[in-house]
C-alpha cells in the first residue's frame, strides 16, 4: 500500500514534502487471576500514518504547514487522494515557521537488540509465568492478578527528501497487584514493569519486592509530622524526579518559553551535594523507547546533556532544533542519570524519612513543584526504622538539588537508569497523625 500512496503524493502538485509512518505489530496478551490464566488472546495490528507538509507565505512570511491522518488499508487510489486532498487544505491553515524534513544522512545510528526476537513470543510465556509467580508462596498475600503483554514490532519511515529506513523492536508490559491481610482491610499495591528484554531474575525480584512492600504496609503507622528532617525518595519516583532535567533540556519547552535553560547554563547554581550529570542514550539495554532512529526518521546516537549540573546541549527534534538555531539530537526518550558521591547505607546513616510509594508523585517540569500522597515509607528515629503511610509531601527542585546526594548504586525503571536512592534536604512533610 505504501508505494500506492507514494505515487499518489508524487502526482499532487498542491503539496511540498511528506511522510509516512509504518508499524506493524505483532501482540500476545495474558490476562491472570491469582495464578491461574483467566484469557489470552493475541493480535496483529498494521498502522500506517500519512503526514503532509505544505509550504506558503502571509504577508511576506514563510510558513510550513503540516497536518496527518491514519490511512486504512483498504482505501481505494481515489479514497487516498481524497484524504491526501483534505490534508493539504488542513495544513494550509496551519502556521509554523519552515523548518527542514530529515534527508539521507551518513550518521551511524545506534545499535539496539531484544532477545525477545529471538523465538516466537509466545515461546516466552512459560518462561514469564515461572518469573512472575516464583514469590508468591505466602498463606497471608501475593499476586491477586497480573496482566502481561509481549509486542513485536516492524517500524518503517519513509518521506520525500529520500528517506526510508526500516527497523524492528519488541516490548512487554507487566501490570500486576499485590494483596495483603493480617487482620481487617486488606492491603493492595500496584506495580507497572515496561521492558524489551526478557530478565526473570529482574521480574521475579521486583514482585518479591512489592509482596514484601505490601506486607509491611500492612502494619505501617501514620507518618508522624516531621520537620528538618532528611528525605530519602527511593525507587519508581526517582524516575520522575529527574524528569524534571530532562525535561527543561528539549528544544520543544524552550521554543515554547517553558524552559530558559541554553547550553552553559549551571542548573544548580552553588551545589553543595552531588551534581547532575545526564547522558541520552537511544540504545539503552531494556527500553521499549530504544531505537536507531525517530520518528521522523533521523538517527539517533548517544548525547551529553548535562556535566556537573551544567547543561551541554539542548536534545529535539529536527524542528525546534532547527527553530533554536542548535544541532539536532532527535527525539530520545532514554536517559541515564550518573550515580552519585555516597552509597544507601550511607544516605541511611542518620534519621530520615524515607518513601517508596505514593498514589502519584508527580514532578511540575515547568514550575519544579513537586509532590504526592504517600502510600509506603520508613520512618527512622537514628535507631528505629518503621514502615509508614498516609501525609503527603512537597516541594520545589530548586530549592533542593543544590543540597541534594544521590546514592552510587544505581537502578532501571524502563527508560531510565540512575541512583537508587536520593537524598533531600529541605522537602516538606505533612504528617497523618
Amino acid at each position: 500500500m505504501i508505494e500506492r500512496v507514494i505515487e499518489l503524493l508524487k502526482a499532487n502538485k498542491a503539496i511540498s514534502g511528506w511522510k509516512l509512518n509504518s508499524e506493524h505489530t505483532e501482540s500476545v496478551e495474558l490476562f491472570f487471576i491469582k495464578k491461574v490464566l483467566d484469557m489470552n488472546r493475541g493480535k496483529k495490528v498494521s498502522r500506517l500514518t500519512l503526514t503532509v507538509y505544505v509550504d506558503f507565505e502571509e504577508n511576506g512570511k514563510a510558513f510550513r504547514g503540516s497536518s496527518s491522518a491514519r490511512l486504512h488499508p483498504t482505501l481505494s487510489d481515489d479514497e487516498i487522494a481524497g484524504t491526501i486532498e483534505r490534508l493539504s487544505f488542513a495544513a494550509k491553515l496551519v502556521k509554523n515557521p519552515v523548518y527542514p524534513l530529515a534527508v539521507l544522512s551518513s550518521i551511524k545510528p545506534a545499535e539496539t537488540s531484544s532477545n525477545l526476537g529471538e523465538k516466537p513470543l509466545e515461546q516466552w510465556i512459560p518462561g514469564f509465568y515461572k518469573a512472575i509467580y516464583e514469590n508468591d508462596i505466602y498463606d497471608k498475600g501475593g499476586v491477586n492478578s497480573a496482566e502481561l503483554f509481549l509486542n513485536r514490532t516492524s517500524t518503517r519511515v519513509v518521506n520525500s527528501e529520500g528517506v526510508d529506513i526500516s527497523y524492528c523492536g519488541c516490548s512487554g508490559t507487566l501490570e500486576f497487584i499485590t494483596t495483603w491481610k493480617e487482620t481487617g482491610e486488606e492491603i493492595e499495591l500496584y506495580r507497572n514493569l515496561d521492558f524489551s528484554n526478557f530478565d526473570p531474575g529482574y521480574i521475579s525480584s521486583e514482585v518479591a519486592h512489592m509482596i514484601r512492600e505490601c506486607k509491611n504496609k500492612a502494619s505501617a503507622k501514620l507518618t508522624p509530622a516531621v520537620t528538618s528532617m532528611p528525605v530519602l525518595l527511593t525507587g519508581t519516583p526517582v524516575k520522575e524526579f529527574f524528569s524534571y532535567y530532562y525535561n527543561q533540556a528539549d528544544a520543544n519547552a524552550v521554543y515554547n518559553k517553558l524552559s530558559t535553560l541554553k547550553p552553559g547554563d549551571n542548573v544548580q547554581g552553588k551545589a553543595l551535594g552531588d551534581r547532575v550529570s545526564i547522558v541520552l542514550d537511544p540504545a539503552m539495554e531494556g527500553s521499549i523507547y530504544s531505537a536507531p532512529f525517530d520518528g521522523d526518521g533521523f538517527p539517533l546516537v548517544k548525547v551529553d546533556l548535562y556535566a556537573d549540573g551544567v547543561l551541554r546541549q539542548n536534545w529535539g527534534n529536527l524542528r525546534f532544533s532547527h527553530y533554536l538555531n542548535t544541532p539536532p539530537t532527535g527525539n530520545i526518550s532514554n536517559f541515564q542519570v550518573k550515580g552519585g558521591s555516597k552509597s544507601e547505607v550511607e544516605l541511611r546513616q542518620s534519621s530520615y524519612l524515607e518513601l517508596l510509594a505514593f498514589s502519584d508523585f508527580q514532578m511540575d517540569s515547568l514550575t519544579g513543584d513537586f509532590a504526592g500522597e504517600i502510600r509506603l515509607g520508613y520512618y527512622c528515629d537514628g535507631k528505629n526504622r518503621i514502615p509508614v503511610t498516609g501525609g503527603s509531601l512537597s516541594g520545589n527542585i530548586k530549592k533542593v538539588h543544590q543540597n541534594m546526594f544521590l546514592s552510587s548504586e544505581l537502578q532501571q525503571d524502563n527508560n531510565f537508569i540512575g541512583p537508587k536512592t536520593i537524598l533531600l534536604n529541605g522537602a516538606s512533610i505533612a504528617g497523618a497523625e
